[in-house]
């Protein structure tokens, strides 16, 4: 066997992959809507935000989608630090999109899913960073 193919048997790895690329789309997700609030898209009615405004909305989801982008760099690369920093945002995205739950509430609960599937991935698998 050669060291390539020890290295992508070991235990956990292709999971590891997998929510590294999760936790990339679901950071593309959130910056996407970060935009979207910050043009006025007539599809946030801002009387359906549960505080704040949609300039407030759009940087916090702008914001939040760069930290998780970078984040999904560290955990592809199996940093420790991408792995505790993961979970942190995936709690905190978890909450966040409690809040949005009025604007868009299918969209909402699919974002919250991954997020849990998310962390229980970076929980069940840390043997995988270093």
């Amino acid at each position: 066997m050669s060291q390539r193919d020890a290295t992508t048997h070991v235990q956990g790895g292709g999971w590891v992959t997998f929510i590294g690329v999760m936790f990339a789309l679901l950071g593309t997700f959130n910056a996407i809507d970060g935009v979207v609030a910050l043009a006025g898209d007539a599809k946030f009615h801002e009387e359906n935000l549960f505080f704040g405004n949609l300039t407030f909305w759009g940087l916090t989801l702008l914001g939040i989608g760069a930290l998780q982008l970078l984040t999904a760099v560290l955990i592809l690369r199996r940093n420790a630090n991408g792995q505790g920093l993961g979970i942190i945002l995936c709690g905190f995205n978890l909450v966040w999109q409690l809040f949005f739950v009025a604007v868009f509430p299918i969209w909402s609960l699919l974002i919250i899913a991954a997020d849990v599937l998310i962390i229980y991935g970076l929980c069940i698998y840390d043997d995988q960073f270093k």
